[in-house]
């Protein structure tokens, strides 16, 4: 028996120092020791702003800069500023999705419609993001689909998180 307690603690003990101890107390995944920590503020900076296009099925531009069907969209916005975001379908063979947005201002950050224009592949929505601090990167996410929401529907959870 005095084996097996002493076993036991050698293990736990072990297991104690591997989470906590050598990161300097911070706790795991902290930032080495030294290593200053960011300060963000609300005005004066930039931050970036990424859109995630789903299966690159939308045309995206954000604050009416250059459209783009990249799977990843991203722009440098001012901080304490509102980014006005449209997508269009890339192509006549697709068309917005119910509730397209995630991570915007409409809804909460939830799903969300946006301001749509038009129908079918003419359609465009618009949605907007408060870019709220400088340095701290901003996700949303956009759906175009098929028409009839399939084969492949649009995503109901945030790809951003």
């Amino acid at each position: 028996m005095p084996r097996f307690t002493f076993a036991l603690s050698a293990v736990v003990g072990i297991g104690v120092s591997a989470c906590g101890a050598g990161d300097g107390g911070t706790g795991y995944g902290s930032p080495v020791a030294g290593t200053p920590t960011p300060t963000p503020t609300t005005t004066g900076g930039t931050a970036t702003l990424t859109v995630e296009n789903f299966l690159n099925w939308c045309s995206v531009a954000i604050n009416g800069g250059s459209a783009s069907t990249d799977a990843t969209v991203t722009a440098s916005v001012a901080a304490g500023t509102v980014a006005t975001i449209v997508a269009t379908p890339a192509s006549s063979s697709f068309q917005i999705g119910p509730e397209p947005w995630f991570g915007v201002d409409q809804n909460g950050g939830a799903a969300a419609d946006g301001t749509d224009v038009g129908s079918g592949p003419s359609e465009s929505s618009t949605a907007t993001v408060t870019m709220t601090q400088t340095g701290a990167p901003q996700c949303v996410s956009v759906c175009c689909q098929e028409p009839g929401n399939g084969p492949v529907p649009c995503p109901t959870t945030n790809p951003c998180l």
